[in-house]
């Protein structure tokens, strides 16, 4: 095929140029699994180092992670509204950089008071702030195909995080938990923070495209679903519901994942044994999160909703009858199935059910229980350990409680009607061939 050398240049449009939703993706991804050194998969590597050099008590320690997290989850609304306003670019320039230097913090910690500051910094920026933004990001990019980019990226996220103690292990038996700690942050600070701010595009519409890449519609032309404010979400059941869920997955998993030594402990499990558990677990959570998110964009969600509470109710009650061998198994692949479901809910259904124009507020709500109720779920169990001299009542009770919230969820509505938005498409003329 030859040219007119005559015929005018003209530069291809950003509509024309590839989508960049799969870089976002890429890069959003990224950015959720460099979340670990302030998740407490991460941190935990790292207590018993800690115990022993700030001379600091267990208890303390615990307590210390506990006000931290819970101080730190006071911070989600305000992120949320600055994303919003600012664009993920900006923020996740300046959190990054703020997650670093508490990462550097860390490992200068001299005493459980410096410990405690250390801990609000890790829990607001990674594991609050970092992953807000990372699933933000993939929020604004995707429409009708945001339950399967979820389920790609929930699926890296948490196969690569289920690696992350035994790289940490090697890196603190090697060079000493406190320069393992200014490693991550180096790390950190020559990663996400170049990527946000050199490479991360804010939304489709900063380059003249549309959510999913739909070849050949113009940006005029595509019609968004409808967003919600925070108040009007609010109002609505389907926001309530995923909130329950969400404050029964973060109290429950992050509960029995703190104490899983002391609860396999009491079914006969042995350190060891108890540690094998995260196997299973993370096949569990990998599997849902990939099956649950590509789901989302193919059925209702209110066939989706109860599976969640009902397969922690499920955890719950083999954790009361766990021993070594098959039982263990399964226990540890229900835990990991009824996370991952919640993980895959929660990022595609607050998009899906209230838009994206406020999404950061919606969503800065939403991981502030989340946040906290993972600070508060340790306690409780340990409380009710005390208590009742064993954790199965306490499991119990948990199971009871996920089941009502799985039944309570089968009245929960779509808060825009009945039926989610149709899809868009474009009109066949439009097609590019």
């Amino acid at each position: 095929m030859t040219t007119d050398p005559a015929a005018p240049h003209r530069e291809p449009t950003e509509i024309e140029r590839p989508f960049q939703g799969w870089r976002m993706l890429g890069f959003a991804t990224a950015a959720l699994i460099l979340t670990v050194p302030g998740q407490t998969i991460g941190v935990s590597s790292f207590i018993d180092h800690m115990i022993e050099d700030l001379d600091a008590s267990r208890s303390q320690i615990s307590a210390a992670y506990l006000i931290g997290t819970l101080t730190a989850s006071t911070a989600m609304p305000s992120v949320g509204r600055w994303v919003d306003r600012k664009g993920i670019s900006h923020t996740m320039t300046i959190v990054g950089a703020a997650f670093a230097v508490a990462i550097a913090f860390t490992g200068f910690a001299q005493n459980i008071w410096m410990a405690g500051l250390a801990f609000v910094g890790l829990r607001m920026f990674g594991q609050g702030s970092l992953s807000l933004i990372g699933d933000t990001t993939i929020s604004l990019w995707f429409q009708e195909k945001r339950g399967r980019a979820f389920a790609i990226a929930m699926t890296t996220t948490s196969g690569l995080m289920a690696l992350s103690p035994l790289v940490i292990s090697a890196l603190i038996a090697g060079i000493g938990w406190r320069q393992s700690w200014w490693v991550l942050a180096a790390f950190i600070a020559l990663t996400v923070v170049p990527m946000a701010r050199f490479l991360i595009i804010d939304r489709p519409s900063s380059i003249g495209q549309i959510p999913d890449g739909i070849a050949g519609m113009a940006v005029e032309d595509f019609v968004p679903q409808r967003s919600f404010t925070l108040s009007e979400a609010r109002r609505t059941a389907g926001f309530w519901g995923l909130l329950a869920i969400m404050a029964l997955a973060s109290a429950l998993s992050t509960a029995l994942t703190f104490h899983n030594v002391s609860v396999m402990a009491e079914g006969g499990l042995s350190e060891n044994e108890a540690a094998r558990i995260f196997i299973p677990l993370s096949v569990g959570a990998i599997s849902a999160s990939f099956v649950v998110g590509w789901l989302t964009d193919r059925i209702t969600p209110r066939a989706l909703l109860p599976l969640a509470p009902l397969a922690f109710a499920g955890a719950s009650l083999l954790g009361t009858i766990v021993e070594p061998g098959g039982a263990a198994l399964l226990y540890g692949l229900a835990l990991g199935l009824a996370g991952g479901t919640v993980r895959a809910l929660s990022s595609a259904l607050f998009p899906k059910w209230f838009g994206t124009d406020h999404i950061g507020s919606i969503k800065g709500v939403a991981q502030t229980v989340s946040v906290a109720a993972s600070a508060i779920g340790p306690l409780l169990l340990s409380l009710g350990n005390d208590l009742s001299n064993g954790y199965y009542p306490s499991l119990r009770v948990a199971a009871g409680i996920s089941v009502a919230i799985a039944v309570s969820t089968l009245l929960v509505k779509n808060p825009d009607g009945e039926t989610a938005p149709e899809p868009v498409q474009p009109k066949p003329a439009e097609r590019f061939t």
